[in-house]
């Protein structure tokens, strides 16, 4: 439909409105066209993963495991968006063919896709017949969020008897989930059943009146507060009026709070107040200097020094690995090294053979160590970890912690983040911010464990483990 159209040689300052308006169409119908053929790719590479990966028992390959890790190598995405992409490429080969042939076709984009299937997932297919020419028509006029109404509306309609399959498969989705925010902020959101989310908010909204009305808070402020104090154990809010005794709500008791189960790693000049250089927090990434501080009032410490101390026992190099890493080391995971397993390369305690993965990561290098995937990660230095991707792709990951613990090493850290084959950076995508797919819920229940913070470890010991730890 859109073959022939360069858009990077038209002259927008010559064009008329209405030359203009036809441009928007085009570029947005090429986009919608990009987007069919990433998901498609995508899902074929799926597809063959899972024809070739299918070996059963606890060392074997879980069908199509890591399709989305090599995509996300590739296109330096993570990899619960290519899961996305995976499931969507999947709900368009099972029940809409018309839906994806327009979405091939650059008629209709991925935002308008998503909606389509998130409401014809438990449809009956007999209905489905008749709903989907409908939605199409629709998505055709509107924005996605009118095409979701109408769809809702619709979907009760022609398939009212579905209302409790609907409901049930439904359900199946509830999650909570954590997104890092600019400013030391982050999002939490999730998807609950409706009785359970208002059990969550009305205890919020009391929780949010424990505190007397001259407390400067908003409520919107001490409803989120009170979830922390939910967790924390307090399980009530302290009021913040400072009247003392003439606050009418300062005898009301409370469970003294527990010390946060997060991990932060902080230069030795900057919890002295001698500089003011950021520190790190495990799962986020960086904070500013003061909130570190503040933050380290009620922590434990763990002194991690710079230059490894070659007679340490496991525990100590386990402790020392997880702070100089911080993270998992494989490209583009962000799982807290706290929440990630310890990998001794070559069983030798020593910390530039010892590296942070998360289970999922963990579970892949140990496969590709014993040759059951075409995957290598291998030391390139003390502090750079190769990843080589079945296709060739390369990428270096680095000691993210050790950027904040020890500063004057930064330029040296960013150095090894580099792409060593300069010829495929044309090819690289920005941020997962051009991919709609934030809170996408996976149909496909295969695909539940692609996302890291979604892989439930083994209940056996893995095989890389140091035998003395």
């Amino acid at each position: 439909m859109f073959e022939g159209n360069d858009l990077s040689a038209m002259d927008f300052q010559a064009m008329s409105d209405e030359g203009l308006i036809d441009a928007l169409r085009t570029a947005h119908g090429t986009s919608a066209a990009a987007q069919a053929a990433e998901v498609f790719a995508v899902r074929e590479l799926y597809r063959r993963h899972r024809a070739v990966s299918a070996e059963p028992g606890p060392g074997g390959v879980r069908a199509g495991e890591f399709a989305a890790s090599e995509a996300a190598v590739a296109l330096r995405i993570d990899e619960g968006s290519v899961a996305a992409m995976i499931d969507v490429g999947l709900a368009l080969e099972d029940w809409l063919p018309r839906t994806r042939a327009e979405f091939a076709a650059g008629r209709i984009d991925l935002a308008k896709v998503r909606v389509i299937i998130e409401n014809t997932r438990a449809v009956a297919r007999d209905v489905l017949a008749e709903l989907e020419p409908r939605l199409l028509e629709t998505a055709a006029r509107t924005t996605p969020a009118r095409l979701r109404q109408a769809a809702r509306r619709w979907t009760a309609r022609l398939d009212p008897a579905g209302a409790q399959r609907r409901r049930e498969r439904r359900q199946e989705d509830r999650d909570v989930r954590i997104r890092a925010m600019q400013d030391s902020m982050a999002v939490f959101d999730g998807v609950l059943p409706a009785p359970g989310a208002q059990t969550v908010a009305m205890r919020l909204r009391e929780m949010s009146l424990q505190v007397c009305a001259a407390d400067p808070r908003t409520m919107p402020q001490r409803r989120a507060d009170a979830l922390v104090a939910l967790a924390d154990g307090s399980g009530r809010l302290r009021c913040l009026c400072e009247r003392g005794e003439r606050c009418p709500k300062r005898d009301v008791a409370s469970e003294t709070p527990r010390r946060p189960l997060i991990q932060i790693g902080i230069p030795a000049d900057t919890m002295l107040g001698i500089t003011e250089a950021p520190a790190f927090l495990a799962g986020y990434g960086p904070i500013d200097a003061a909130l570190a501080r503040l933050l380290a009032e009620h922590a434990r410490f763990q002194v991690i020094p710079e230059q490894p101390d070659t007679g340490a026992l496991a525990a100590q190099v386990d402790r020392d690995v997880r702070a100089m890493d911080g993270m998992c080391r494989f490209p583009g995971c962000t799982m807290p090294a706290a929440e990630s397993d310890v990998d001794y390369q070559g069983q030798s305690i020593s910390r530039a053979g010892v590296t942070v993965l998360c289970s999922r990561h963990h579970r892949l290098k140990v496969l590709a160590d014993n040759k059951k995937v075409p995957w290598s990660a291998t030391q390139a230095d003390q502090d750079r970890l190769r990843w080589t991707a079945p296709t060739g792709e390369v990428q270096v990951t680095v000691r993210e912690g050790a950027r904040y613990l020890f500063p004057h090493r930064d330029i040296d850290a960013l150095a090894g983040t580099i792409d060593e084959q300069p010829e495929r950076q044309a090819r690289t995508l920005p941020d997962d911010i051009a991919y709609p797919l934030r809170g996408h819920v996976l149909v496909h229940r295969q695909l539940c464990r692609i996302a890291p913070e979604d892989e439930i470890p083994d209940d056996a010991t893995t095989p890389a483990a140091h035998p003395a730890y």
